[in-house]
């Protein structure tokens, strides 16, 4: 026959399985929810990356555009030097 504690001991034995399969559940619902996360988050850093290297083009390419204008002014102020140097030898 079997004895009350042969019962209490399969009873608990089975109220723990149940809980121990429950917690399992739970576990695998929040890797899965933190893999959801990490995956938003990357997208997020990829598109934080982007646009920081398209600033940094853009920024690139503005200070192509300076330098050029710095050679241009300087180019027009040495011919504007030169000029009034002749304008002062001449008179």
């Amino acid at each position: 026959m079997i004895e009350p504690t042969q019962i209490l001991l399969f009873t608990i034995i089975a109220i723990l399985t149940i809980i121990l399969l429950f917690i399992g559940w739970q576990i695998y619902q929040i890797l899965e929810e933190i893999r959801k996360m990490l995956t938003k988050f990357n997208l997020m850093i990829d598109d934080a990356r982007n646009f920081t290297d398209t600033i940094g083009k853009s920024v690139h390419s503005l200070n192509g555009f300076t330098e050029g204008v710095r050679a241009v002014l300087k180019v027009l102020t040495t011919f504007k030097r030169d000029k009034t140097k002749d304008g002062n030898r001449s008179k």
